[in-house]
């Protein structure tokens, strides 16, 4: 859990607390479209992204599940990959990962908002992972002079390894906004952003209720000099549909108008100018999703939205992928899913 604690002169009345208790277990993609906080084509969409080794800023208000969704997608990182994290409140799911075989390092700085202590700073700690070799670095949240030693990490990790965090803002350009001018980051680096992932509370009509919702998966694309949003420097590969409670895809990603993911194919073989194999695996991903989402409601099994069986069908999908690739030259969906679903077929029969 992560308390808050404040007393007087701050309180006037005394002593106030706060308590944000996190799950026990850590959060997962299909956890999540269970919930409907995101689509399975949005799983899909991020699941292939953290493949490709983007640049990614998940963003959203307080309590919108940002450090949740984090979470959740440094699980579909494979474990045979080093992760490091930097945090200075600890919440992302390192020791549970550790638990999962991950190769993880987590390293505790100094808070923002604390004055001169022993700890080291965010922006140090940064720094020292990039001396570290061969990870993918994962950032809390970025709150303050962290923010211009995350973008150099962004600028020459991101070439092999994601390089992910969170920051409050409510749209992309708000975030753009944040970190250039609030964090003083200078505009040519915000380029080094591949990706903005925007989670939000959505409220009912009459107010009483909300839900957490991912309303955007926004590309940064590199071809402006000063403003992104007034240069068509952001553009939506999938938003939130308000009357149909979910996120939808844009005509720029059914399009195959998306320049992260071209350039993600550009480095695979057989999916370099090949947008139909390429929008295959994306949509294969999502279908394995809501697959496990549906055989865990109608088997009642929820064991296989969690963490452990997540990773566990994650590496059988590239293994099977990898084996389809080596016969057939691609990851071909109608020969990887009906693989994969009479793997899932056989752990659910030994676990009735």
């Amino acid at each position: 859990a992560r308390v808050a604690i404040i007393q007087r002169p701050l309180s006037t009345g005394g002593l106030a607390y706060s308590f944000r208790r996190h799950r026990s277990n850590p959060w997962t993609l299909p956890l999540f479209v269970k919930n409907k906080m995101i689509s399975p084509l949005g799983a899909g969409v991020l699941s292939f992204l953290i493949d490709g080794a983007r640049t990614m800023l998940v963003a959203g208000t307080r309590s919108s599940g940002k450090t949740s969704l984090l979470g959740a997608l440094m699980l579909e990182i494979m474990p045979t990959s080093r992760i490091i994290t930097v945090e200075d409140t600890l919440e992302l799911p390192v020791g549970a990962m550790r638990k999962l075989e991950y190769d993880i390092l987590s390293m505790k700085v100094r808070s923002a908002l604390m004055g001169e202590t022993t700890e080291v700073s965010a922006e140090e700690g940064i720094r020292a992972s990039l001396r570290l070799g061969d990870s993918s670095l994962i950032v809390g949240e970025i709150r303050s002079e962290e923010a211009i030693a995350l973008y150099e990490a962004m600028r020459v990790g991101a070439l092999a390894n994601v390089v992910a965090g969170t920051i409050h803002g409510a749209s992309p350009y708000g975030v753009f906004d944040r970190v250039v001018n609030d964090l003083k980051v200078p505009v040519t680096s915000f380029k080094a952003t591949d990706c903005i992932v925007v989670a939000n509370p959505i409220k009912t009509a009459d107010g009483l209720s909300s839900w957490r919702r991912v309303l955007q998966i926004t590309e940064v694309r590199k071809h402006w000099t000063k403003d992104p949003l007034a240069e068509n420097g952001f553009v939506d590969l999938m938003k939130y549909d308000v009357e149909k409670d979910m996120l939808v895809p844009s005509e720029d990603l059914m399009n195959g108008d998306s320049e992260i993911i071209k350039d993600i194919a550009a480095n695979r073989k057989g999916w370099a100018g090949n947008w139909d194999a390429v929008w295959d695996n994306i949509t294969l991903r999502a279908k394995i999703k809501e697959e496990t989402v549906s055989l865990a409601e109608k088997m009642d099994l929820p064991q296989i939205l969690e963490a452990e069986f997540t990773v566990k069908s994650n590496g059988v999908f590239h293994k099977l992928s990898a084996e389809v690739s080596q016969e057939f030259g691609l990851p071909l969906s109608e020969k990887v899913f009906p693989k994969w679903k009479a793997w899932i077929d056989r752990e659910i029969n030994k676990m009735a």
